[in-house]
């Protein structure tokens, strides 16, 4: 290499060795890089030699030594002040800082309301949230060069919803609890981005909160298939209601949180029951004498919810066609109400849940 010739003439020649530490940057030698740039740093530190600074920082970056990098930029900086150069170089850095830390977690917490929400963040700027077994997709794009560091999340449009994404929403994050926690804070009722940790939109996440195991169990699969039917009975009403175009937060709330109780259930139980529970509502199978009240029943809600069609028959019930299908085919019949957006949200969540 040319640079290496001369610096054997000139050992202590800071300009060839930012270049040579250069040359090794474009051909990813970024150790040799490193070595270049701390030694032209040894022979002089001052803001005649702020390539070396620069050099140093880049390879440690390529390195992925990214506190490292961040210190090494904030030296040169302190030098020469707004240096484009290491600038980017520490953006860079610090970014790369935060989607370690950020990404490859579940990050879990609970809204007001009480219902679940966990997020997932990927390093490239993709988001998740989920909420009850539904998963909200968005994208994010970092800011670290202030304090505290901020996010813009852009939501995806919601598939079927009919409707536009909202707007952009700013955040604030850090990490707390020597990583095990995520605060995020966005503005409530204004574009403000906020400056502290507190007030409705304030959030704290826990890091590898673990999914319910499914139970384990003696119990023949028929036994735990009525307790399925039965607990899921319980849960959900008969006749779900009909949200207003507009619902208040107590109703969005109660309704969340039903659909929250029924995806704890099939996770407890298992595809196992779930999908026997499935089958004997469809009439894919014969259900048993001590099945049919319970199947009827589960039938009956699913079909008000449009998950299974109004002629869906229990097979092993007494008539062709029970009361509860019976009415439930006649309010099948009349003009379905106008469904708001939050309506027809649930309606997939609920397929989602019992289909899958």
């Amino acid at each position: 290499m040319m640079y290496s010739e001369a610096l054997e003439l000139q050992p202590s020649n800071t300009v060839l060795l930012n270049n040579r530490a250069m040359a090794y940057l474009k051909q990813a030698m970024f150790q040799e890089a490193l070595v270049d740039a701390n030694h032209s740093l040894s022979l002089d530190q001052s803001k005649e030699n702020i390539k070396a600074y620069w050099r140093k920082a880049q390879a440690l970056l390529d390195l992925d030594r990214y506190e490292d990098a961040e210190e090494a930029a904030d030296a040169g900086i302190a030098v020469q002040a707004n240096n484009q150069h290491l600038s980017r170089v520490r953006r860079k850095a610090r970014e790369a800082m935060a989607l370690r830390r950020l990404c490859g977690i579940q990050w879990a917490g609970a809204m007001e309301n009480g219902v679940e929400k966990k997020y997932t963040f990927s390093k490239d700027g993709e988001m998740c949230m989920t909420v009850v077994g539904h998963d909200l997709k968005a994208t994010f794009d970092l800011s670290v060069e202030c304090n505290p560091q901020s996010m813009v999340v852009k939501m995806k449009p919601i598939f079927g919803s009919g409707g536009a994404p909202p707007p952009p929403v700013p955040y604030i994050y850090k990490f707390e609890d020597d990583d095990q926690e995520l605060w995020l804070c966005h503005p409530v009722g204004s574009n403000d981005l906020p400056t502290k940790f507190e007030g409705p939109g304030c959030s704290r996440l826990r890091r590898g909160r673990t999914e319910p195991c499914t139970e384990v169990s003696d119990e023949p699969l028929e036994q735990r298939c009525l307790r399925y039917m039965q607990e899921f009975n319980q849960i959900l009403p008969v006749i779900p209601p009909q949200l207003p175009e507009r619902p208040s937060e107590e109703e969005v709330s109660q309704e969340i949180l039903l659909m929250q109780k029924v995806t704890k259930l099939k996770q407890r139980y298992g595809h196992e029951v779930h999908q026997r529970a499935m089958e004997l509502a469809k009439g894919e199978m014969p259900a048993a004498s001590s099945e049919v009240e319970l199947a009827e029943g589960l039938r009956e809600r699913l079909v008000a919810r449009k998950v299974l069609p109004s002629d869906s028959q229990v097979v092993g019930s007494v008539g062709a066609v029970s009361k509860a299908a019976t009415l439930t085919g006649t309010a099948q019949e009349e003009p379905a109400p106008a469904r708001s957006a939050l309506d027809s949200l649930l309606g997939r969540i609920v397929r989602k849940i019992c289909c899958s």
